[in-house]
């Protein structure tokens, strides 16, 4: 493979400044990027990004606001739901066209499918006071 020229080098550059922000995680959840960005984006990269967030507020807020650590755990787990639906519908919408990865693409719609069912298990144990 060639080296690529200065004007990709500057394409690739504005697509990489553009990741995680508004336009980019709408072009996600409406299964416009790549089977990659998609999955290991929307899974892997906004974790990296909110969890720890979250688990700031989780850990912190409620130590001076003891009446909303219920309630700010509850928003974490409804929005990891949210967000990991969102996901995974687009893991399912952009995979079966993604022939380039071969059995990777039913990988990925089969492990977002456990991760969506997993989260919604937990989600079900934490209301019903099993977690």
């Amino acid at each position: 493979m060639a080296d690529p020229t200065q004007p990709r080098l500057q394409e690739i550059e504005r697509e990489r400044a553009a990741m995680f922000r508004g336009p980019w995680i709408a072009k996600l959840a409406r299964g416009e990027l790549s089977l990659g960005e998609t999955f290991w984006g929307g899974f892997l990269g906004m974790q990296l990004i909110l969890m720890p967030l979250w688990l700031v507020l989780v850990a912190f807020l409620p130590a001076f606001f003891p009446s909303v650590g219920w309630a700010t755990r509850l928003a974490f787990f409804v929005l990891q739901a949210v967000w990991t639906a969102v996901v995974t519908q687009a893991v399912l919408r952009v995979a079966p066209k993604s022939y380039q990865a071969g059995g990777w693409r039913w990988g990925a719609m089969i492990l977002s499918v456990v991760i969506l069912l997993q989260v919604l298990v937990l989600l079900g144990m934490w209301l019903a006071g099993a977690l």
